[in-house]
């Protein structure tokens, strides 16, 4: 069986007449006064064709006698008491039926008023289905974006998670020392430069999996926050209900990552030059406060931590425990 659109159902429920016992009584209630009316103009008019009837055959038995005694005993002709008769039936009869056209004229108003505002019930009915009906779809569409969005979100954690494993898969002991992984290996050589900007460095000129994992999170860092369906709701209620979403899935992030993710994230974005493509990313890191779980307590990060201060501003001194 064929399926109707989404779009078509809703027009034809925006459409659809009224069916409810109420209604359908409410549109019967005029045409009975209709008929009521219609029999008083039935009834009337037997009056009428009675009253004539009545009238002529009295002047048939008794047109004799007023004859005689009409125009102070002169008499009249048949003809002018037929003509007398009539106008006398005419005066009577036209006022009657002028009254009774004044009374249909003014119920023809009545149900012309009661029939306007049942129109305006269904419109309204009909407007208020239609809003409904759009709202659902608006809904249904949302929930649409929403799923794709989220399809792609979680196919691109599948690479960054993979990426993270493969930076934090352990290195072979070599030469009597402790077995590491590739990001602690680069952890140590960048606490070992002066300052945080020879840090930053000697982290650039690395083209591992290192550099891999920082490029997959600064897109999903992007995707996060320009494909993310936008709400049907006003500029500020959409705003601030779309950052808390959107932090929701930046959080996801976070909860992969490590202490040394976190630096090293915090080493790449150190940047002020608007020309770096890093500084995007250090936007978005601040927006999404991905440096926030960053333990600055640690001793190897004591060295760096003015430098870190001074690119990131919710980087604060650490609290003594």
């Amino acid at each position: 069986m064929r399926k109707l659109p989404v779009a078509r159902l809703c027009w034809l429920a925006a459409i659809s007449p009224d069916t409810s016992p109420e209604s359908l009584r409410m549109r019967s209630r005029p045409w009975k006064e209709i008929h009521l009316l219609e029999l008083i103009a039935v009834f009337l008019l037997a009056c009428t064709v009675w009253f004539y009837l009545k009238t002529y055959w009295d002047f048939e038995s008794n047109y004799q006698t007023w004859l005689e005694t009409a125009n102070n005993g002169e008499g009249m002709s048949r003809a002018e008491a037929l003509g007398l008769s009539g106008d006398f039936l005419g005066g009577v009869l036209n006022p009657i039926l002028s009254f009774f056209s004044f009374i249909a004229l003014l119920f023809t108003l009545r149900l012309q008023r009661r029939e306007l505002a049942a129109t305006m019930e269904e419109l309204k009915k009909s407007t208020l289905a239609a809003e409904a009906n759009v709202r659902l779809f608006t809904e249904q569409i949302a929930a649409q974006r929403l799923d794709a969005f989220e399809n792609t979100f979680f196919s691109l954690l599948k690479l960054f998670n993979s990426t993270f494993e493969k930076i934090n898969a352990p290195l072979p002991a070599q030469h009597g020392t402790a077995a590491s992984t590739p990001l602690q290996a680069l952890m140590e050589q960048a606490h070992a430069q002066p300052s945080l900007e020879d840090a930053r460095k000697l982290l650039m000129a690395d083209h591992s999996e290192i550099d891999h994992f920082i490029s997959v999170l600064f897109e999903m860092l992007k995707f996060i926050d320009q494909k993310f369906p936008k709400a049907g709701l006003h500029k500020e209620e959409a705003a601030q209900d779309g950052h808390s979403d959107r932090m929701f899935y930046a959080n996801i992030l976070k909860a992969i990552m490590n202490q040394d993710a976190f630096e090293v994230v915090a080493m790449y974005a150190a940047t002020h030059q608007t020309q770096s493509p890093y500084y995007a990313f250090r936007q978005l890191i601040e927006k999404y406060e991905l440096l926030e779980e960053l333990d600055l307590r640690a001793v190897h990060r004591q060295k760096f931590l003015a430098g870190y201060a001074h690119y990131f501003a919710q980087l604060k001194p650490p609290v003594p425990l």
